[in-house]
């Protein structure tokens, strides 16, 4: 209850006659780009930056070039891109419409619609302001209805081709979903269940080391979790026209890290556990609040911030992070290495912890 509590907030009442502009994700960084050096286009900027972070509605990050702000997006430093183009001030004094391009992280598709519906709000206050110019000084000349009504137009500028569906953002977490609790939950049950049957013993007793037996659960749990991802993969583009963007190689990278960031947690879970179902509880108290907290389901922005870090140590929230940035935006290696960094430390300090906790329960 608590989790679907901060998952779904209540609705926030707003005044429409307050000039407040309703945030439902706040604070969320945007980057500004300024390509016209007039006068107008300037005034425009600094309003648009004084009531997005008046109103705590976007941090507002002034960037000189196009090519360094998407890098941001894909980065998943900003959120959205405001582009202020050449020739804006000029449309303005000329009494014509003037046009704002926008830019919106489209691996996140609720947040993107809000992104965009609160630009739309910002720019919507600073069109009434100049309207109300415009009639001021031409209440005696022939006046421009659509200049009036709309001195300002946004155009979108899609961060990937083609038209983005919401799936397209849950096909790369129910992957990395997929592998991980694919990984946790066998990796629990195959021993647990060899323990209770009494073939672990006789494993344990063969002329192998312990560490081989470890190493077996390991590759078995990554092969399955890996044929398991790119099942769901292949069903997502069949069925519901999912397009990968990205190297399928650093794809299987990026779930193979996925799968051992949580093997040696399930190797410490079956390895405390008496008997199998206590160990299949363990790893279901595990799962839920992963599967909520990690922004498989959800943006995490969507959460309260003290959530978010929550939500931030699961290594779920990483392997899918780096799916989605691989998979919809043709992400370089080097644009999701924090993400791998965060796996393989998972990785090396759960196994580090499993191995002798492992030998430690096997020598009972």
């Amino acid at each position: 209850m608590t989790m679907f509590g901060f998952i779904y907030p209540p609705t926030v009442q707003v005044n429409p006659y307050s000039g407040q502009i309703p945030s439902q994700y706040p604070n969320l960084g945007l980057a500004i780009v300024q390509q016209d050096n007039g006068q107008i286009a300037r005034n425009v900027e600094a309003q648009f930056i004084q009531i997005a972070e008046s109103q705590g509605i976007f941090t507002v990050n002034e960037i000189t070039d196009y090519s360094t702000a998407r890098n941001g997006i894909v980065k998943g430093q900003l959120s959205g891109i405001v582009v202020i183009p050449q020739g804006f001030s000029a449309a303005i004094q000329a009494d014509a419409q003037a046009t704002i391009q926008v830019t919106v992280d489209q691996t996140n598709p609720s947040v993107a619609a809000a992104v965009q519906a609160e630009i739309a709000e910002i720019f919507g206050a600073i069109e009434s302001q100049i309207s109300t110019q415009y009639l001021q000084q031409n209440l005696d000349m022939k006046v421009d209805a659509t200049f009036v009504l709309q001195p300002i137009t946004i155009t979108n500028i899609p961060l990937i081709q083609g038209v983005p569906t919401s799936f397209e953002y849950l096909a790369p977490s129910f992957m990395a979903l997929t592998v991980i609790t694919g990984a946790l939950n066998g990796v629990s049950t195959a021993i647990s269940r060899e323990k209770e049957q009494g073939t672990m013993d006789g494993l344990l007793v063969a002329p192998i080391p312990r560490q081989s037996v470890i190493l077996g659960k390991i590759v078995a749990q990554t092969v399955r979790g890996l044929i398991q991802g790119f099942l769901i993969l292949g069903l997502s583009m069949l069925l519901f026209g999912v397009v990968i963007y990205g190297s399928p190689i650093t794809m299987l990278l990026v779930m193979v890290l996925g799968v051992a960031s949580f093997i040696g947690v399930g190797i410490i879970v079956t390895s405390l556990a008496p008997e199998q179902e206590t160990a299949q509880m363990m790893t279901t108290l595990l799962q839920f609040p992963m599967m909520f907290l990690s922004g498989i389901l959800f943006p995490i922005d969507q959460l309260p911030v003290p959530v978010q870090y929550i939500g931030k140590a699961f290594p779920l929230y990483y392997a899918a992070d780096a799916l989605r940035k691989v998979v919809i935006l043709n992400a370089s290696l080097n644009i999701i290495t924090p993400d791998l960094l965060v796996l393989l430390a998972y990785s090396v300090v759960t196994m580090a912890i499993a191995v002798p906790i492992f030998n430690r329960a096997m020598s009972r």
